[in-house]
């Protein structure tokens, strides 16, 4: 009996595969219409993703290290893909060693600087598949950037989107030459072989161009949404009606702002997932600066969230004109804004900053730091300390209307908490939990207004660690675990998790920063990717 039911088994899965293959044997997918039940590719698409979804493996143990620990290697996004296997980003002073190998599956690093790249990782997390270098990135990336620094998204047929701004030379074989010493790389390669099926540069007038605070999404079209952030002119701002150069892409609908000296607004683009420019616009604000964090394709719109300093023309509300305060919007695939609402206190000199974000299981959460209590819905963990105190904020807007939801606190009333945040916000869906990866206060006291049920642990040496699980309804805490970064004072063989992304039922791919000691922690780092069965998460 036994034998009978293997060849059974046997034979139905071989069945299932001949049929498949025939199947994607005799077509052609139709990469632009993936998402339009009337074309062939919306079917296709389906089938195919309805086979990826059963390769959940919970179990998988594994850990890649990469860089010697000599130079500076900074890691940036990590992303589960459909099909189990994970992608990584990150920017290197050094070849890393993948495989036995230290080469570009294209191209190899370059001149020992800050180089952009990217990697893929089997669902079994036994081996590297590929690894590619996309090119410079030596003009001044933070210390401590966001993930989008070199983003990466998955189309419908699981190719990948890679986007970053680049500096030295210039691929060939490109859909566009790269002008400029500057210009925005744009790609989607094959996930499964690293295959280049088109690559070109979006290039601009460096004069015009931020080095910060871009990003790109995909949405259920295969189309690539870009956000940039776009300069005045340092002495005579003049309005910028040019906007990005790439092939097809017309000149932006609505201009610029552009009535202060080195005015920072945000710029989008739409390229079509075969490399042709479809359109692009700027969002006019009349603040000195705009930032996002947040830029994230979900249904037929696109998210985005940071600060501005004023109000976005045509959508007022903001609660301190001339200073940054947070702001979560919603925009169409037109590219224009359909709402958005403005965070922070009315109060005058208050530091409010958004510095990271989380779309997941549909919806939005927010955290950056603010030195001011603020008159916020639904706070159940109060701001703590009096004027000037910085706190962790986290905040969740409604995803659909853009109205705050709630805002919760963490903070010290005697000591502020760091101005960085190395790690990100997480949620897992087993547990159903929000989880944030933070720092303790520098002397590792610990957190004030936290009941004793809810924290826990102790800190003693430098880089002192703070995981916060909360309800994601609710936002109430349910625990804070601190627990220690680094062996002794001088963070010595510190070590802190920089980004973290859910594989399946609760499995954790996490991306670990380590650091020999403070002193060097700006000029050497190294990285640990890992994951554990979904059970030994802590």
């Amino acid at each position: 009996m036994l034998s009978q039911n293997r060849i059974y088994t046997f034979t139905f899965v071989l069945f299932h595969f001949l049929l498949i293959g025939f199947f994607f044997s005799h077509c052609k997918l139709n990469l632009n219409n993936p998402s339009d039940p009337r074309s062939k590719s919306y079917f296709e698409t389906a089938i195919w993703n309805a086979f990826l979804n059963t390769r959940c493996i919970p179990d998988v143990r594994g850990s890649f290290s990469l860089g010697t620990g000599n130079t500076l290697v900074i890691p940036l996004s990590v992303k589960a893909l459909k099909s189990g296997n994970t992608v990584v980003t990150a920017v290197t002073q050094e070849p890393l060693a993948w495989n036995g190998n230290t080469y570009g599956i294209h191209t190899n690093h370059q001149n020992s600087v800050l180089n952009g790249v990217v990697f893929v990782i089997d669902r079994y997390f036994s081996r590297i598949l590929w690894l590619d270098y996309l090119g410079e990135m030596s003009y001044g990336v933070e210390d401590w950037p966001i993930p989008e620094v070199v983003s990466v998204d998955e189309f419908s047929n699981g190719d990948l989107g890679f986007f970053a701004l680049v500096n030295g030379t210039g691929r060939s074989n490109t859909l566009n030459a790269k002008s400029g010493t500057l210009a925005f790389y744009l790609a989607r390669y094959n996930q499964y072989t690293g295959e280049i099926i088109w690559q070109g540069y979006a290039n601009k007038d460096n004069t015009r161009l931020s080095n910060k605070g871009y990003a790109m999404t995909i949405t259920p079209s295969d189309q690539m949404a870009i956000l940039y952030q776009g300069v005045s002119e340092a002495s005579t701002p003049t309005v910028d009606s040019t906007g990005l150069s790439f092939p097809g892409l017309p000149t932006p609908s609505t201009a610029t702002n552009s009535t202060i000296a080195s005015q920072k607004e945000l710029g989008f683009a739409l390229v079509s997932g075969n490399g042709q420019g479809i359109s692009q616009r700027f969002l006019p604000n009349p603040g000195n600066s705009t930032d996002a964090v947040l830029f994230k394709s979900y249904s037929d719109k696109l998210l985005i969230a940071g600060d501005t300093a004023n109000e976005f023309i045509s959508f007022s509300g903001h609660p301190r004109l001339n200073e940054a305060r947070g702001f979560y919007g919603i925009m169409n695939l037109s590219l224009g804004l359909d709402s958005i609402s403005y965070y922070g206190p009315t109060t005058a000199a208050t530091t409010s900053k958004i510095r990271k974000s989380l779309l997941a299981n549909g919806e939005v959460y927010l955290v950056g730091m603010i030195n001011e209590t603020d008159s916020t819905p639904n706070t159940i963990h109060p701001f703590q300390g009096t004027t000037g105190r910085r706190n962790y904020q986290i905040l969740k807007p409604d995803r659909s209307s853009t109205n705050l939801l709630w805002s919760q606190y963490l903070g010290s009333t005697l000591y502020n908490v760091p101005d960085v945040i190395p790690g990100n916000l997480i949620y897992n869906s087993v547990r159903g939990e929000l989880v944030g990866n933070l720092l303790t206060v520098d002397n590792g006291s610990p957190y004030t207004g936290i009941s004793s049920n809810i924290q826990s642990g102790s800190v003693v040496n430098a880089l002192g660690q703070a995981r916060l699980k909360m309800n994601p309804t609710t936002g109430a805490f349910q625990q804070l675990q601190l627990y220690e970064g680094s062996t002794d004072s001088n963070g010595t063989n510190g070590v802190f998790i920089s980004n973290q992304a859910e594989v399946c039922s609760g499995r954790m791919v996490t991306i670990y920063t380590r650091i020999n000691s403070f002193a060097t922690a700006t000029t050497a780092r190294r990285i640990e990717v890992t994951t554990r069965p979904a059970s030994e998460e802590p």
